[in-house]
């Protein structure tokens, strides 16, 4: 199969506050992995509908189909079990569901967060050999290994039969195999992860694809999840960790948030004003309540 031929599926998952990190992301992914058409899932986690126009607006090229998921139309489809855990909202795992939306026949899946500019061209993943893997992912730069000495990874990896040296998994970025991913229920699989080990869970579904996809995965070159705090060159996706390039309080290098912008100014934020501690207080609260009251 040629490039001009491929129909690659990637995915990202958004709230409102964030969209403008969403539409950077897909206007990078745009403009850098031209030569495949796209279709981009996003799930809508309480989009306005003038944000939403704006995305659609913002792109230009043919190759792209943005998808708008609305998260009851996603989470609806999988029994969530109950987290007696208010730092495990459901919103933490939507990247659990690809499965629930992605038509079947779809071999592999791209799962992407929001805060992060592409800079390579995504079509060197779809020539990836999983091999006998379920997912490709790119090792965490800061938590190495499922026993990490500082107190990240996967605590209780001995009761799960692993080694404290065995490769843990950044999550932000995840090529899926979506039929392994099926036939070995990873969703169903990390969400009785998240209950049964809720004590020992450190950065949310991170820790329960860890715990239950360690060794079966392919490390990725880790220059597919760069994360920001890194300033060295090189990087195929920049990873905006910590507090993201449209906060006033964004602390990583002025690069970075060059490259940020150089996007975002091609999309219909382009006079973005960057969000103050205040408003971004505010606007945590609302969310918080809407969540709260449904």
């Amino acid at each position: 199969m040629t490039n001009t031929d491929r129909r690659l599926s990637v995915v990202y998952a958004c709230d409102n506050n964030f969209v403008p990190l969403l539409a950077a992301s897909i206007k990078s992914l745009e403009i850098n992995s031209a030569g495949s058409q796209k279709d981009i899932y996003i799930i809508d986690d309480g989009i306005n509908a003038a944000n939403r126009q704006k995305l659609v607006s913002s792109i230009t090229s043919s190759e792209i189909t943005l998808k708008f998921l609305l998260v009851k139309d996603v989470v609806g489809k999988v029994t969530i079990p109950y987290f007696n855990n208010a730092a495990l909202p459901v919103t933490t795992f939507f990247r659990l569901f690809v499965h629930t939306f992605i038509p079947e026949g779809t071999e592999r899946v791209l799962y992407l967060d929001s805060d992060m500019i592409v800079l390579g061209n995504i079509d060197e993943l779809w020539d990836v050999d999983f091999g006998d893997n379920i997912i490709a992912a790119v090792q965490d730069p800061g938590i190495k290994t499922l026993g990490c000495s500082w107190g990240g990874g996967v605590r209780n990896y001995a009761e799960l039969g692993f080694k404290a040296d065995d490769p843990y998994l950044n999550a932000g970025l995840l090529l899926i195999n979506l039929k392994k991913w099926n036939e070995f229920d990873v969703c169903g699989k990390a969400l009785d992860a998240a209950v049964k080990y809720q004590k020992h869970i450190v950065y949310g579904d991170q820790y329960c694809l860890n715990a239950v996809l360690a060794n079966r995965w392919l490390p990725l070159d880790p220059e597919w999840n760069h994360l920001v705090d890194n300033d060295k060159p090189g990087a195929k996706l920049l990873h905006y960790i910590g507090n993201k390039p449209i906060y006033t309080n964004y602390t990583y290098s002025q690069k970075y948030k060059d490259i940020f912008f150089e996007y975002l100014n091609q999309t219909a934020w382009r006079n973005f004003k960057m969000v103050g501690a205040f408003t971004r207080r505010v606007r945590m609260i609302r969310r918080f309540l809407r969540k709260v009251t449904g």
